[in-house]
C-alpha cells in the first residue's frame, strides 16, 4: 500500500482519489498544503453539498471522503448514514470545528476511520490519518474477505458432515453426545434434541444385558485407545434403533482435538452394513446348499431304488395269510418306517433340485387367507388364535401360488410346534417403503435360541424329534427363485417372527 522515507513517514505508491465535503475554505486549504507536502501522489474533488457528495460517490469511485458535519443542506452524520444504507462503501474520515465525544461515538459506530477537527495540527497530520485510513479499510476488506470464506468453507464442510449418509456424531471425554448428524438420525431414529448430553449406552447398545456389558466393555478399550490418539478403524458392532429393530455398523473412532492439540472428544463415523452382511450371509448359505444340493441329490437317487424294492417285497410278505400277530406288527412297524424314509428321500430331491415354478399374478391377502384356511382345525387343536392384518391397496405379486402356500404353511406349522399350550398367531401383510411387499408370521411361542438363528435355514438342522430339517431350507430355495428373501428375529422365551420381502417389480419366470 506505501513506503516509509527517509523521515519514517508513509507514501502512498498510487495516485489516491480523495472526495471532499468541507465548507471550511482556509481548514481544506491547510490539507491540500500538508498533502503535497507529504511527496505523495492526491487527487482532490470537492463538493459543496451533502446531496451532490451522495451523487458523486453514485457515479464514481473514491479512495477517501473527508466528510464535514456541518453541510449546507444537513448533518454530514445523517449523510453518513445514508451512504452506509446505499451501501457505498468508501473509508471516511469526519470533521468538526471542535471536538465533541458524543458525536465522535455516533460517527464510529457508524464505521468511519477518523474522526477530526478543525486545526493546523489535524491538518499538517492528515496525510498519515489519510494513509492510515486507506490501509485500515483494506485491511477491513480483506477480513471481511477471509471472514466470508472462512464461514462459507465452514458452512461447506457442516452440509457435507451433516447431510452425509453415515451416522456422524462426536462425544467428550465422558461419553456424552456434542454433535448428532441427519445420517445419525436417519439411521438410528433418535433426534438431536432426543440424544444431545447422553451417553451412547444409554440408547443404542443391545437390550440383552450380556451383551451390553460386552459391548460397554469394548468401548471402554476403545475409548482408551483413541486417549491415546489411535484411530480406530473398521469395528463392527450391534446397535439398537429406536424402534426396535437391531442393525449392525461399520465404525471408526477418532480423537477430537482442541487449537492446542488436546484431545477433548471422539468422533464416529457409522456406515450401517447390516443390509451387506445379511447379502454376505445369504451367499455363504447360497454357496453351501448348491454344494450340499448336488450331494444329497446324488444320496437320495441312490436311496430310492433298493427302498422301492424293500417297500414292495415287505407288501409282498403282509400279503401271507396265517402270519402270527407279532409279525404283522413288525412288517406294520416297517411298511411305517419306509414311509418316512420315502418322505425325506422326496424332501431331499425337492430341495436338491425344486419343482419348475409358473408364476402369475396373485393377490397376495388371498394367498394368506388360503394358506391359513388349511390349518384351521390344527389352530383349533392347538388352542391358538390367529389375527391376520390385511395391508390395504397391496400391487399384485408375480408369484407360483402353490409354492408360496407352501412356505406360508411351513412356517404357521413351526408356529404351531413353537406353541405347544396355545398362543397367537399373528399374519401380517404390508406394502414397504421401497415398494416391496411383505409378509409377517409372528408367534407368541417358545422362541429361537440365539445361537441357533444362524442355522434354522441349513439343511437337515432341526430341534425337532420329528422332521427333516429341510421345511426352511426348502422355503429359503423357493423365495429365491421368486427373487424374495426371508429374515427372523427372535426373543427366546418370547415368540419369533419371520418377514418375507417380494419385489415390487415383476420377476421374470427362470428358466
Amino acid at each position: 500500500m506505501g513506503v516509509k522515507n527517509f523521515k519514517g513517514e508513509c507514501r502512498l505508491e498510487k495516485n489516491i482519489k480523495i472526495l471532499v465535503a468541507e465548507q471550511d475554505s482556509s481548514f481544506l486549504k491547510m490539507i491540500e498544503d500538508s498533502l503535497k507536502a507529504s511527496g505523495s501522489f492526491y487527487h482532490i474533488e470537492k463538493v459543496s453539498s451533502g446531496e451532490e457528495c451522495f451523487k458523486r460517490l453514485q457515479k464514481e469511485k473514491f479512495d477517501l471522503l473527508l466528510l464535514d458535519h456541518s453541510l449546507p443542506d444537513g448533518e454530514g452524520l445523517n449523510l453518513l448514514r445514508q451512504i452506509n444504507k446505499s451501501g457505498l462503501g468508501v473509508p471516511t474520515i469526519f470533521v468538526t470545528a471542535k471536538g465533541d465525544p458524543r458525536l465522535a461515538i455516533e460517527v464510529m459506530k457508524e464505521g468511519v476511520f477518523d474522526y477530526i477537527n478543525r486545526s493546523a495540527e489535524c491538518a499538517k497530520a492528515f496525510p498519515f490519518v489519510v494513509n492510515r485510513a486507506i490501509e485500515g479499510y483494506g485491511l477491513m476488506l480483506e477480513k471481511v474477505r477471509l471472514q466470508k470464506e472462512l464461514i462459507e468453507t465452514k458452512n461447506f464442510l457442516e452440509s457435507i458432515v451433516e447431510k452425509a449418509g453415515d451416522a456422524i456424531s462426536v462425544v467428550d471425554m465422558d461419553g456424552k453426545v456434542i454433535y448428532w448428524n441427519e445420517g445419525a438420525e436417519q439411521i438410528y431414529g433418535y433426534s438431536k434434541e432426543e440424544v444431545m448430553g447422553k451417553r451412547l449406552s444409554q440408547f443404542l447398545y443391545p437390550k440383552d444385558e450380556k451383551l451390553r456389558r460386552k459391548e460397554e466393555n469394548s468401548m471402554h478399550q476403545f475409548m482408551d485407545r483413541v486417549r491415546k490418539g489411535e484411530v480406530v478403524s473398521n469395528v463392527e458392532v450391534k446397535r439398537q434403533t429406536k424402534d426396535g429393530r437391531e442393525i449392525i455398523t461399520s465404525m471408526t473412532i477418532s480423537p477430537l482435538r482442541d487449537s492446542e492439540g488436546r484431545i477433548i472428544g471422539a468422533s464416529r463415523i457409522c456406515k450401517d452394513i447390516t443390509n451387506l452382511k445379511k447379502a454376505e450371509e445369504r451367499l455363504t448359505l447360497a454357496e453351501r446348499l448348491s454344494s450340499l444340493g448336488e450331494l444329497t441329490a446324488g444320496v437320495a437317487h441312490e436311496l430310492r431304488n433298493p427302498l422301492a424294492g424293500i417297500k414292495i417285497n415287505t407288501q409282498i410278505l403282509s400279503r401271507k395269510k396265517d402270519l402270527p400277530e407279532m409279525e404283522k406288527k413288525l412288517l406294520k412297524s416297517t411298511e411305517e418306517g419306509i414311509e418316512k424314509i420315502q418322505k425325506i428321500v422326496e424332501d431331499m430331491l425337492h430341495f436338491a433340485k425344486p419343482k419348475a415354478s409358473h408364476f402369475k399374478e396373485e393377490e397376495i391377502n388371498e394367498v394368506v387367507e388360503k394358506s391359513f384356511g388349511i390349518l384351521q382345525t390344527k389352530f383349533k387343536k392347538g388352542n391358538i388364535s390367529v389375527a391376520f392384518e390385511k395391508g390395504e391397496g397391496l400391487p399384485k405379486v408375480r408369484i407360483d401360488i402353490h409354492q408360496i402356500q407352501q412356505v406360508l404353511i411351513n412356517l404357521m406349522l413351526n408356529s404351531i410346534q413353537a406353541m405347544e399350550k396355545g398362543g397367537t398367531l399373528t399374519i401380517r401383510t404390508f406394502l414397504e417403503k421401497d415398494g416391496r411387499i411383505g409378509i409377517e408370521v409372528k408367534d407368541t411361542g417358545v422362541g429361537i435360541p440365539a445361537p441357533h438363528l444362524k442355522k434354522i435355514f441349513d439343511p437337515f438342522f432341526t430341534t425337532k424329534s420329528e422332521g427333516t430339517g429341510l421345511g426352511l431350507s426348502i422355503s429359503l430355495k423357493i423365495l429365491e427363485n421368486h427373487g424374495a428373501t426371508i429374515e427372523v428375529a427372535s426373543d427366546e422365551g418370547k415368540g419369533s417372527t419371520f418377514r418375507i420381502h417380494f419385489p415390487g417389480t415383476k420377476v421374470s419366470n427362470p428358466s
